[in-house]
């Protein structure tokens, strides 16, 4: 009998010993997984005005703008374009026009080229850097006035651009009080560059801050 409790005792501990290793616990996990799509910033400068002018030498020149007496004019419109339909920009303009040395009435350094702000646009003057003689001129212009740069919204579609409300300038003229003897001889060059960035997430949006990413 002995021996049979014996067998008796192992196999019940041989179950119990089967039944604890299938313990089951209750568990739970979950997982999300998150999209997020990226933004960015999207500008161009066009000039329509001067783009359609006539150029019969097929010189990339337009004919109004060869050959130049002082004071005369020519249409040159800068104008930015958002054409992001993601994001919003902050956009400027800078300008470097070549200069000359001026000899009378007195001698001075003065730009070659001459034009007029439209509304909408303001000089940062903390960016501008004078005539030297034989080189150039700088201006940095924000889209904004007082002080405050203004947004220029992101496109409606990938055709229909935002564009800012004037041009930077209309028209551009040859310095009327230059003389024959002051400069005006081979190609003169007026370099226009448009730059954009985001609004958002900026230590600062005053225009000399935000510029100074760029500058």
């Amino acid at each position: 009998m002995k021996k049979n409790r014996t067998i008796i005792a192992a196999v019940v501990l041989l179950l119990v010993l089967a039944v604890g290793g299938a313990v089951a616990y209750f568990t739970d996990s979950e997982q999300k997984t998150n999209t997020f799509t990226i933004g960015n910033v999207d500008i161009t400068l066009t000039e329509d005005g001067w783009d359609a002018l006539a150029d019969t030498n097929n010189n990339d020149i337009p004919d109004a703008a060869e050959d130049m007496m002082p004071g005369e004019s020519v249409t040159k419109d800068p104008l930015i374009n958002n054409v992001s339909t993601k994001n919003p920009a902050y956009v400027f303009i800078k300008v470097v026009v070549p200069c000359t040395t001026i000899v009378a009435p007195a001698t001075t350094s003065e730009e070659i080229f001459t034009y007029t702000v439209n509304a909408g646009w303001t000089e940062l003057s903390s960016a501008a850097v004078a005539c030297t003689s034989g080189g150039n001129a700088t201006h940095v212009y924000y889209y904004g006035s007082n002080g405050a740069l203004t947004q220029l919204d992101k496109a409606a579609d990938s055709s229909t651009p935002t564009s800012t409300t004037n041009p930077l300038f209309s028209t551009i003229s040859l310095r009327s009080t230059l003389k024959g003897n002051e400069g005006l001889t081979d190609q003169k060059q007026v370099v226009i560059t448009g730059y954009g960035i985001q609004t958002t997430g900026l230590s600062s949006t005053t225009p000399a801050d935000v510029w100074a990413n760029f500058d």
